[in-house]
């Protein structure tokens, strides 16, 4: 059984490289608080405990500006946009999303090779623009 969830007050507040999905926000908005890095004024700053960040290099200045910052989060697989030295001096855990997204993407990569290899979007074109009226079917084989 979950705990229930904490009140506004306690809510950790967590800093955004980027607007999270709304849907994926709306899910986590009962335990956390948000604010985008690049908004947060000086009391965000120095109650933030946790920067969840893209691909966008976070560099020691960054990191500096952030003095209750304790975890920082990128969402790649990598760690290599993240200044590990500075994360280090500062005394700061540093994770990634590691393989998360592996199965997801290389299934996105097989359908991207089936459209391209079967002209999807060109077919899809050629029925959008009403070009089957006048051409005829589209091949949709490759023989």
């Amino acid at each position: 059984m979950m705990p229930p969830p904490p009140s506004s007050v306690e809510k950790p507040l967590v800093f955004l490289a980027e607007p999270l999905v709304p849907e994926f926000a709306a899910a986590l908005a009962g335990r956390f608080r948000f604010a985008l890095a690049a908004d947060a004024d000086g009391a965000d700053m120095t109650e933030g405990r946790v920067l969840l960040m893209g691909v966008k290099p976070v560099t020691d200045e960054h990191l500096a500006g952030f003095p209750a910052l304790e975890l920082v989060v990128g969402i790649s697989v990598g760690v290599d946009h993240i200044d590990l030295a500075a994360s280090r001096r500062l005394g700061l855990s540093v994770t990634n999303a590691d393989t998360v997204f592996a199965v997801d993407s290389a299934d996105y990569a097989v359908g991207l090779v089936v459209a391209a290899v079967r002209r999807v979007v060109a077919a899809e074109a050629y029925i959008r623009g009403g070009r089957w009226l006048a051409d005829g079917d589209y091949p949709l084989a490759s023989k």
